[in-house]
């Protein structure tokens, strides 16, 4: 628990120092959200949350070179603070916050968006933050960086903790030994490539957390970045682009006409078109 206090002393500095900050927060306090549910098995917030608009409509081709890369130390507002992780980590306040004690947690180097072998950084972070949910947006699947890799962290919410669900695929992985989560892990990692061998990394949402004494990931397999509906004119339009905490079943909208109108069917839709159906 010693790094989730640092943490919690490092928002509580951070939001005294930094007015971007602070603002976020209080505005995540405010947050105009609604709930909708599929009898008990699965439930989605719908949260409307302009400051995130910039990163809704990023590029996940764009390539930022290490002297502009918002991740990088000399190019990150003067007010942020962090701390370091696994001597290779540095854990930041996110100042477009989705969740509580959201955080953003980059690679000191500037190295692509891949996950690798990194699912055991994972695994110990969740380990030091048992109230916290990590979680990982391949480059493809909703990372607004795509050049640097990062993970990212936030209080556990229950809507982020429901698993599979008929309307989207989430593989779960669960187990008290981390070798073992790894090892399975990787299994599913090697499944996915052949089911989209063109990718360099297929494309895939990946939120881990502990339960009790046990790790528990959840995977969710990708077929579409963005929904048809992101790409549609007037009225039709919903500018929605899921990332690893839409999946899980918290959805980010920026505009209010799209909070106003998102229903049922369009969740559904928006699910249908991006999961990847597995086996």
């Amino acid at each position: 628990m010693q790094l989730q206090t640092e943490i919690e002393h490092l928002f509580s500095t951070q939001q005294k120092e930094w007015d971007q900050l602070r603002s976020a927060v209080r505005q995540l306090d405010d947050m105009k959200t609604k709930t909708f549910s599929w009898d008990d098995q699965l439930h989605v917030n719908v949260q409307f949350n302009p400051a995130r608009s910039a990163l809704m409509e990023a590029s996940p081709q764009r390539e930022n070179k290490p002297g502009v890369c918002c991740l990088c130390e000399p190019n990150r507002p003067a007010q942020q603070r962090g701390i370091p992780f696994l001597d290779k980590y540095i854990i930041l306040c996110n100042p477009f916050p989705i969740l509580r004690n959201h955080l953003t947690i980059p690679l000191f180097s500037h190295v692509p968006q891949r996950m690798g072998k990194k699912i055991r950084d994972m695994l110990t972070l969740a380990e030091q933050l048992p109230d916290y949910v990590v979680f990982y947006n391949g480059p493809d699947s909703g990372a607004s960086i795509a050049d640097h890799f990062h993970l990212q962290a936030g209080r556990k919410m229950p809507v982020l903790l429901q698993g599979d669900h008929e309307l989207r695929s989430c593989l779960t992985i669960e187990s008290e030994n981390k070798n073992e989560v790894e090892e399975l892990f990787d299994d599913v990692l090697h499944y996915l490539k052949g089911r989209q061998p063109e990718k360099e990394e297929p494309m895939m949402n990946v939120i881990t957390y502990m339960d009790k004494n046990s790790y528990r990931v959840q995977v969710f397999p990708r077929r579409a970045h963005r929904p048809s509906c992101y790409y549609m004119e007037g009225k039709e339009k919903i500018l929605v682009s899921p990332g690893a905490i839409d999946m899980a079943g918290c959805i980010i909208t920026v505009r209010e006409e799209d909070f106003d109108k998102i229903e049922k069917q369009h969740i559904i839709e928006i699910f249908t078109q991006v999961s990847l159906p597995v086996i």
